[in-house]
């Protein structure tokens, strides 16, 4: 097929320089034999017939290929630079469906999405998975990321998970499990090389409350097995979000962005991001420094019936943290 439009596009373009000459030839002699007073004007440069040839055939091959170049592209940079600003739909879950949860991105003007089990369903059906994609792209929104999902010792379950990943092009399901699951885990991640497991620390007393509980799950298991570090979380259970980023870094593949503090009988509380212990401009500056890839997952469970206005401060935080970063 190259090879036909190449030489479809050989073809034109040398009939087209063939008349050059003259084209250009028309346009001067109106100029030269005009009785109105000469004003300066610019008349383009004839170009030789290789150099006319050269620069269109990149045209017309490209044109052909249903390519753009980089100079017509869309690339007007993100606010967030290189970092895959979302959001974990679980802090709109007073919404039900996928569209109303596609709508509140729209309106955090963020790109990606990291969907909640109630808001989206594993399914092999390929026309419930076309639908699921086709609303994403209408909307102009990524899910890069799907979870929290309970792997457990039913094998068929857990590949099904693993399968609708694939098909949806996510990066990352931020899981929990027992650790003997990881073995059947070990041979998904070796078939589906493009997927990525993050285990989700849930806070105090669940059975993942630091990094070294992680890193002892995922030890001589595969790569692709690492974390998704809900950093609020890590607050609570007492754990400084920097180390613990600094100690999964090799193994990070998701991110879930929350903040609390302590009042002063000890109880955590949330807040907006920044608004307590996370450091956000030195949290981006390390993930940057790690060449993190994943999903940063805004997560904000308070308020509930209406996160968006708090939401959009913790965003207004972020972009002017990458400022200076």
């Amino acid at each position: 097929m190259l090879v036909t439009v190449a030489l479809a596009v050989r073809t034109a373009l040398l009939m087209a320089a063939e008349t050059l000459p003259d084209r250009i030839n028309g346009i001067q002699q109106p100029i030269a034999n005009s009785q109105q007073p000469l004003r300066e004007i610019s008349v383009p440069m004839r170009p030789d017939r290789r150099s006319f040839l050269k620069a269109g055939s990149a045209g017309l091959v490209m044109g052909a290929l249903g390519l753009r170049s980089s100079a017509t592209a869309d690339e007007t940079p993100s606010p967030y630079g290189s970092f895959k600003m979302g959001m974990a739909s679980y802090s709109v879950r007073n919404w039900k469906t996928l569209d109303e949860v596609l709508a509140r991105a729209q309106e955090l003007e963020i790109k990606y999405v990291e969907l909640n089990p109630r808001h989206i369903t594993p399914t092999a059906d390929a026309g419930v998975i076309s639908a699921y994609k086709k609303k994403l792209d209408d909307a102009h929104i990524t899910a890069l990321a799907f979870g929290v999902f309970t792997f457990a010792d039913d094998v068929k379950a857990n590949r099904r998970a693993f399968e609708f990943a694939q098909a949806m092009g996510m990066y990352t399901i931020s899981a929990d499990f027992d650790p003997k699951a990881t073995l059947s885990l070990d041979r998904l991640c070796e078939e589906f090389p493009n997927v990525h497991v993050g285990i989700h620390n849930h806070g105090p007393k669940s059975r993942y409350q630091t990094p070294e509980d992680v890193l002892a799950c995922i030890k001589d298991h595969h790569k692709n097995i690492g974390a998704t570090a809900d950093l609020g979380h890590y607050i609570r259970s007492k754990q400084d979000p920097l180390e613990v980023i600094e100690k999964l870094k090799e193994r990070l593949y998701g991110i879930h962005f929350k903040d609390y503090k302590f009042d002063a009988q000890g109880k955590d509380i949330e807040t907006i991001p920044g608004d307590g212990t996370l450091k956000i401009r030195e949290t981006l500056s390390l993930l940057k420094k790690c060449n993190y890839q994943g999903c940063i997952s805004l997560e904000y469970e308070s308020n509930e019936h209406n996160p968006v206005p708090d939401m959009k401060k913790a965003l207004e935080a972020v972009r002017a943290a990458i400022k200076e970063i």
